[in-house]
């Protein structure tokens, strides 16, 4: 856990706070990355689960300009063969940006590495006949069977980052938390929270096809931020996808960096 005085804020650390929000990335997925598929190395790491879905095979490097940093995380993707990914949190040099789309990867997406003041955060609200609820390893299934449905992934990738896998420690102050809104004790909008480097990270926001536009995926990402709040917790950070993007900036957080991210799909 972090030590409180750890804890970032947006007064003397703003300057800052984008390289934090990108550096949140890293972390994550050096915790979330576990297993026999998967390679960690000093500045960078590959995992590879086998799943057809780019995100189920990651590589993330650290240095935006080492070459050979690079093609060493890469080069257990091309070897599997699957639909991959390359993500660089602290950006990427355009030397080895050319290199590793030389290697098939296309450039998907730059994702924005957001962060919001949460004392400064928009309120949220749910529908009637909606509820907030935290999630424990008894309902991992459903809650990775809503992920997979929302994001669009693989229900084994979905699992992966589900309370089974990552573990669902129900204390307050636990690192790793997860939440639903449920309907009709159905989760349909997932989040997770993951405290680390002294910010409250957000993933895995996603919510039913059917059960969009009602503004559960804010309220999923803002009530959880609201529990890091309450652990002293000052500035919540996320990578946004594009759809995802405009509900964030409503919800006051800001675009401070930018995560490239590549692309490789044989065939």
């Amino acid at each position: 856990m972090t030590h409180p005085d750890d804890i970032v804020s947006f007064g003397p650390d703003v300057a800052g706070i984008g390289a934090r929000a990108a550096s949140q990335v890293r972390i994550a997925f050096r915790s979330f990355m576990q297993g026999p598929g998967s390679i960690h190395r000093e500045r960078s790491m590959t995992m590879i689960s086998g799943e057809p879905h780019p995100l189920g095979n990651v590589a993330v490097v650290d240095d935006p300009d080492d070459l050979e940093i690079a093609e060493e995380a890469i080069a257990p993707l091309l070897a599997a063969g699957h639909p991959s990914a390359v993500l660089f949190p602290y950006g990427v040099t355009p030397r080895v940006a050319a290199a590793v789309a030389g290697l098939g990867f296309d450039v998907d997406a730059t994702m924005p590495a957001m962060a919001v003041d949460i004392a400064q955060m928009a309120m949220t609200s749910l529908p009637a006949g909606y509820e907030w609820a935290r999630i424990g390893v008894g309902e991992d299934g459903a809650w990775a069977g809503a992920l997979a449905a929302g994001y669009e992934i693989p229900l084994p990738l979905a699992r992966m980052f589900g309370p089974a896998t990552l573990g669902a420690d129900m204390a307050p102050d636990a690192q790793t938390q997860f939440f639903a809104v449920l309907r009709d004790g159905r989760p349909v909008s997932t989040s997770m929270l993951y405290l680390a480097d002294g910010l409250a990270g957000i993933y895995c926001v996603a919510t039913l096809p059917e059960e969009r536009g009602k503004g559960l995926g804010a309220h999923a990402t803002a009530e959880a931020l609201r529990v890091a709040q309450g652990l002293g917790y000052r500035v919540g950070v996320l990578q946004s996808s594009p759809a995802g993007h405009p509900i964030y900036l409503r919800l006051g957080f800001g675009d401070y960096a930018t995560v490239p991210m590549f692309v490789r799909m044989p065939g």
